[in-house]
């Protein structure tokens, strides 16, 4: 069986652009404001349905990056720099750990409340999932001027996580671990420090008995597989390791080239898995963020198409 899934944001339309805009300038009011973000929610979560995804998540209006404005909740942070994400053409601002991490506050759960009752009245039938950085690609992304090395910044961000995601209303979580297959990013790349496979793994799979994870990595073939989790492997510039049994998310569409994929060739692409997997999930390899909205909607219909097989 195949499941069609979102992973990660949706490009933020101009229009809500344009109002988070004006907010920034002082010309919207934050009720205002708060109102775009539920409306755009509402179209989302439409053409979601329309398109045939059936595992969603809001779309991350609200996110700036998959760090921001997450790492903006946590005590011990300072957020300043912008550092290009990988080799996209995509900044996002860098945490600066300056003392020991704790979560200060979590808006997440009202705003995936305000989600959730969106979704029952526009599409029941879709799971939706939260979505939040992972404490490996967070420690890699981060500037740390506190703990002794990045085991123990991934530690420290993982305990964090783990009090957020508690107290969230849905029982899937989606980390954002692109960490676990691709290089480091700018922010770290001079320093040979790195989290170790072991301390990673065991991290993710503390975190799995908080809530069922679906952990997404995406730029290359990820070299840590944990247990009991959806892992989602990037087959646009990776590929599932042989050694891998566990439940399977395959990024089949690529979300860094326009140019549309046919749908005969997916389907060539996952018969192997179908052998082997009585279900997987089919998603973008990466973040919409890096198409244009017209064509990333474009491509979730193709991914709609694949599914029920």
């Amino acid at each position: 069986m195949i499941v069609p899934a979102l992973i990660g944001s949706l490009p933020r339309p101009v229009s809500l652009a344009k109002k988070i805009e004006q907010y920034s300038i002082g010309r919207l009011g934050e009720e205002d404001l708060e109102k775009a973000y539920l409306e755009h929610t509402r179209r989302a979560f439409i053409k979601l349905r329309e398109a045939g995804i059936q595992v969603i998540t809001d779309g991350l209006y609200r996110w700036d990056d998959i760090f921001n404005p997450f790492i903006r909740f946590i005590e011990g942070i300072e957020v300043n720099g912008l550092f290009k994400f990988y080799e996209n053409n995509f900044f996002y601002r860098s945490p600066i750990v300056r003392g020991e991490l704790s979560l200060r506050e979590n808006p997440l759960p009202e705003w995936l409340n305000q989600a959730l009752a969106i979704k029952e009245e526009v599409y029941p039938g879709a799971t939706l999932k939260a979505v939040l950085p992972g404490p490996v690609t967070l420690a890699y992304h981060s500037l740390n001027e506190y703990y002794k090395n990045l085991d123990e910044l991934s530690e420290a961000y993982a305990g964090v996580i783990e009090e957020a995601i508690k107290e969230l209303p849905v029982e899937l979580v989606e980390i954002q671990e692109p960490a676990l297959a691709a290089e480091l990013s700018r922010a770290t790349r001079e320093k040979s420090d790195e989290v170790s496979k072991e301390t990673a793994k065991t991290l993710i799979e503390r975190l799995s008995k908080v809530k069922k994870l679906w952990v997404v990595t995406y730029f290359g073939t990820p070299q840590v597989l944990p247990n009991n989790v959806i892992l989602n492997v990037d087959l646009v510039s990776g590929s599932v390791p042989e050694k891998y049994s566990g439940e399977l998310g395959l990024g089949i569409v690529d979300a860094r080239e326009t140019r549309m994929e046919r749908r005969d060739r997916l389907e060539d692409k996952l018969r192997p898995y179908l052998r082997k997997h009585s279900r997987i999930y089919v998603t973008p390899n990466t973040l919409l963020d890096f198409l244009p909205e017209s064509v990333a909607w474009r491509k979730l219909k193709l991914l709609g198409k694949l599914g029920g097989e």
